[in-house]
């Protein structure tokens, strides 16, 4: 009788999850709830939209017009600003944004707890409405599994559209480069003829994308920062935001973390690229090392995979090594795929080469790092700058080790005087 009564509270359970909860309240379903209520805060609200999207550089160009447009000087130009945080760029990432998440946001895995997000997400909606709301936002469009631009402009449609620049990326969905062209095209042709389109020129789709648009297109020019610095300003200028509010602002911008951060560590360069990686992005993070190094400097390229390449994955991390050789003296590969490269090392994942830097780098040196997310290379980020802290405390206890013995011999430590 006891078992029973035990028992009969795991059954219950079961039933309402798997019978009721579940088919009720699929993740799918749950995702569509979340995004037909941002919609609904959308066009209660009616924020004007300024998205983003490219092969490259898109995070750092949401991150500059946000910093540009959050400037007190520019708000009282263009009203209150909110835009794309982390990596909220998918169908439920934008909505999430218009909903006002400041923090990436998951639908629970836990059936338990969707009943309560069915209820919140609703109360949310519905507090944002008669809140306090942006009358700009800067949001970020990407392509994945969980993101289809189709979808992401009927929830926020964009008034300002920028592009800024196509190349192979996210080819295992998308088939090929044309058809990342036609995906990404789609936030341009949304844009209504009243908006503004603008398109980095430096890449060979450029024509295909001014064509779907139905607003004015502006073209910038420039690779990496500059481009993005370039998009910046024009979309900033087009705001009504006055050139001296914005070219300073733009100057000063910091990059963001593991996008082509150039770092001193001691007796070493670490130029840290890596966020993620694109063939595209691997070329100009390889010219960028060519030109950082110093007279004298070895260059070290650690490159991890480029994830998402399809059936030619191979081919790019052939002509990515070939390139790393041109740029580099010597080049470390990471992952099945970093064998492509054709490296002068080779490890198996960013871990394990993290763990043998010290055979790796010498003082000196000049080291490239990157790979995409899925490489995990921030290990070997944070195996270098361990390397150089361990360096710095050694040669800490060195100097410390060496002035007691100075004061134990009774000799001074050297000073120098300036002559009167």
């Amino acid at each position: 009788m006891e078992a029973t009564s035990r028992t009969i509270p795991a059954a219950v359970k079961r039933f309402v999850v798997d019978s009721l909860i579940e088919p009720l309240l699929p993740l799918r379903v749950l995702e569509a709830y979340v995004i037909f209520w941002a919609r609904l805060v959308f066009r209660a609200r009616k924020p004007l939209v300024v998205g983003i999207t490219g092969s490259v550089g898109k995070s750092t160009t949401t991150a500059m017009i946000a910093d540009v447009l959050s400037d007190a000087r520019a708000m009282s130009v263009v009203g209150s600003v909110g835009n794309t945080v982390s990596n909220m760029n998918d169908d439920l990432g934008v909505a999430a944004t218009l909903l006002r998440f400041t923090e990436p946001y998951v639908l629970p895995w836990s059936r338990w707890r969707r009943p309560f997000v069915f209820l919140t997400i609703a109360v949310r909606a519905l507090r944002v409405v008669i809140g306090r709301y942006p009358r700009i936002l800067v949001l970020e469009f990407g392509i994945g599994p969980t993101a289809s631009f189709e979808r992401m402009v009927a929830t926020a449609p964009p008034t300002i559209a920028i592009v800024t620049r196509i190349g192979a990326a996210h080819l295992a969905l998308m088939n090929s480069v044309d058809g990342v062209v036609r995906e990404k095209g789609k936030l341009v042709a949304a844009v209504p003829p009243t908006g503004l389109v603008v398109l980095g020129d430096d890449h060979e789709y450029v024509a295909a994308l001014a064509t779907m648009a139905r607003a004015p297109v502006l073209k910038a020019s420039g690779r990496g920062i500059e481009l993005s610095r370039a998009i910046a300003s024009i979309a900033c200028k087009h705001l009504g935001v006055p050139e001296d509010i914005v070219t300073p602002i733009l100057r000063d911008f910091q990059e963001l973390e593991g996008r082509l951060n150039v770092v001193q560590l001691g007796d070493f360069t670490l130029i840290d690229d890596s966020y993620n990686a694109t063939p595209m992005s691997m070329q100009f993070g390889l010219d960028t090392l060519a030109k950082t190094a110093r007279p004298g400097q070895r260059k070290v390229a650690i490159l991890g995979q480029m994830a998402g390449l399809g059936d030619d994955s191979p081919r790019y991390h052939d002509e990515i090594g070939e390139h790393a050789r041109r740029c580099a003296d010597v080049v470390i590969g990471v992952d099945d795929l970093g064998r492509h490269y054709r490296p002068d090392a080779w490890f198996e994942n960013s871990r394990r080469c993290a763990q043998m830097l010290d055979t790796l780098i010498h003082d000196g040196d000049c080291v490239f790092v990157k790979g995409s997310f899925a490489a995990k290379m921030g290990y070997v980020v944070d195996g270098l700058r361990d390397r150089a802290a361990a360096r710095r405390t050694l040669i800490a206890a060195t100097d410390a080790s060496a002035q007691a013995q100075r004061s134990a011999s009774g000799v001074a430590s050297p000073s120098f005087a300036k002559e009167p």
